[in-house]
């Protein structure tokens, strides 16, 4: 089905816009399909080019704003679209276009990631405090059900909690949709016109030491009891879910050097849907110490 979609998208500009816009009027009511939306957009570039993309892009938003305007009357959403998600994975397509290089663009993706928390302590001094003011009504909307359970200091300690992280959860949202969307956009590209190259690339991803070694020291800061801060808190979330890619790299690769049966595969998946915090995590950990103990390599020794 998701291939069909891809060779659809294929057939022309307007129809890769209008799969585009209509995948993001969805992802409103089941917002996964987002990644689909910013999956043709990444194909679209990484196969037409950088004019062909931005044409894409810019039919997609006409589109999208038209069909938001007379179903929703809220054509203001489009901007939401068109800035977190079409444009960011239109720039990283043409980063791995030009440089064919799968690891410089996730990296590339990561820093400007980290570059948006250090923004927004830039630019609102107490990203937390903001959150918190943000939140209230809608905390007090809640407060006023008749099936609310917490009491108002509980309430107010998980307000708080959560205000905290919200930075780092959101940016970290952000580059995750243009990371999942790039790699469909490329393993689209791949399954079109080289059939089993994306695999072969994907499997062999190697973030490398220097951003491991990163990874490592954020995380410390973050959850060592006293030291950690707030900015090194909010780039946690970003980092894990980069190595967490690489962790699932890892992970496909030792399925397949172990000839192991697919299954595998899809309980990562299901515990990832089911388990996110933790998955993203163990995953994470795995994609951190790849860069040392190359578990891939270790796979193929133990099977002969």
């Amino acid at each position: 089905m998701l291939r069909k979609l891809a060779n659809f998208s294929m057939q022309g500009r307007w129809q890769a816009a209008m799969v585009i816009a209509a995948m993001s009027l969805m992802a409103l009511a089941i917002p996964p399909l987002s990644y689909l939306g910013s999956g043709i957009v990444a194909l679209s570039t990484l196969r037409g080019g950088p004019k062909e993309g931005i044409t894409v892009v810019a039919i997609a938003t006409i589109v999208f704003a038209i069909a938001a305007t007379f179903l929703l009357s809220q054509p203001q959403i489009t901007g939401l679209f068109l800035i977190s998600s079409w444009l960011p994975v239109y720039g990283v397509a043409l980063i791995l276009g030009y440089t064919r290089s799968l690891v410089l663009s996730l990296l590339v993706t990561v820093g400007i990631g980290l570059l948006l928390v250090v923004g927004a302590y830039l630019v609102l001094s107490d990203p937390a405090a903001w959150w918190l003011q943000m939140v209230g009504p809608f905390v007090e909307m809640l407060q006023a059900q008749p099936d609310w359970q917490l009491e108002q200091a509980e309430t107010a300690s998980f307000v708080a909690t959560l205000s905290s992280m919200m930075t780092g959860l959101i940016v970290a949202g952000l580059f995750t949709n243009v990371v999942l969307g790039l790699l469909l956009g490329r393993a689209w590209q791949a399954g079109l016109y080289n059939p089993g190259g994306f695999a072969e690339e994907f499997q062999q991803l190697q973030l490398g030491k220097i951003p491991a070694v990163i990874t490592v020291a954020v995380t410390l800061i973050a959850l060592l009891p006293g030291v950690g801060i707030a900015i090194i808190q909010d780039c946690l979330p970003i980092l894990l879910v980069l190595f967490a890619v690489q962790g699932v790299a890892v992970v496909h690769a030792i399925v397949r050097l172990q000839q192991k049966h697919k299954a595998w595969l899809f309980v990562m998946y299901i515990l990832l849907l089911i388990m996110m915090p933790q998955m993203v995590f163990l995953l994470a950990l795995i994609g951190v110490l790849e860069q040392w103990f190359n578990f891939r390599q270790r796979s193929v020794e133990h099977g002969e």
